[in-house]
């Protein structure tokens, strides 16, 4: 998305591990909810192993890679900035969970268009008039239904970060389909609105990837 980055994507990625490699492993496994391996000797390394929904990803630090340990391939752009965002930005708070809209993230008025325009609006698009494709997508990728409104369905996208997705219908008094991507409130201890506005985005693709396959 153009606009979001002060410097390339590449940049900040690169930045990004430099962050990293500063931290200290084994209190970011207890502030994120990541495993954190090293080895000694010949076999010396560093890798973080991170859950994004149902895929499993290794951030390794001698490389400067993020890679999906299924396939082997190299995370999204996108994703490998969100990953490393999240283990380099996150300060650990938690509070009562309820689910926050973008609206109310802190600083995520600037990014509000953007937010409609590559959240919203695909989510609609795709899902608006297929409904019950949208319900095997989200189930699909360890979607978990509430009671909310709408079609609900949350999803761990992080283990400490929380997605609730949300789909209405059209109805027969010709009311248009709308959708919504809130968050887990402790989210703001965690990433920043530019952050969770990737992070949406990265959803509602794989919700619609996963539709692809239905």
């Amino acid at each position: 998305m153009k606009g979001i980055y002060s410097k390339s994507i590449e940049e900040e990625i690169s930045t990004t591990f430099d962050a990293l490699a500063k931290c200290e492993g084994e209190e970011l496994t207890k502030r994120c909810g990541v495993v954190f391996l090293k080895g000694a000797g010949k076999k010396s390394y560093r890798r973080f192993i991170v859950n994004v929904l149902n895929k499993t990803y290794s951030v390794e630090l001698e490389n400067r890679e993020v890679m999906d340990l299924i396939s082997g391939k190299p995370a999204p752009k996108e994703l490998a900035l969100v990953i490393l965002r999240y283990l380099t930005h996150s300060t650990g708070g938690r509070t009562s969970e309820n689910w926050i809209p973008y609206e109310k993230i802190p600083d995520s008025r600037k990014y509000l268009d953007l937010f409609r325009k590559n959240v919203i609006r695909p989510f609609i698009r795709t899902f608006g008039n297929t409904p019950e494709k949208y319900e095997l997508a989200c189930k699909r990728i360890g979607g978990k239904k509430e009671k909310l409104g709408g079609i609900s369905y949350s999803f761990y996208f992080l283990p400490r970060v929380q997605l609730l997705t949300q789909l209405w219908r059209s109805r027969e008094d010709f009311s248009q389909p709308a959708a919504n991507v809130s968050f887990n409130s402790s989210v703001r201890y965690y990433l920043n609105a530019r952050d969770l506005l990737l992070a949406a985005k990265i959803m509602v693709e794989s919700l619609e990837n996963e539709a692809k396959k239905i």
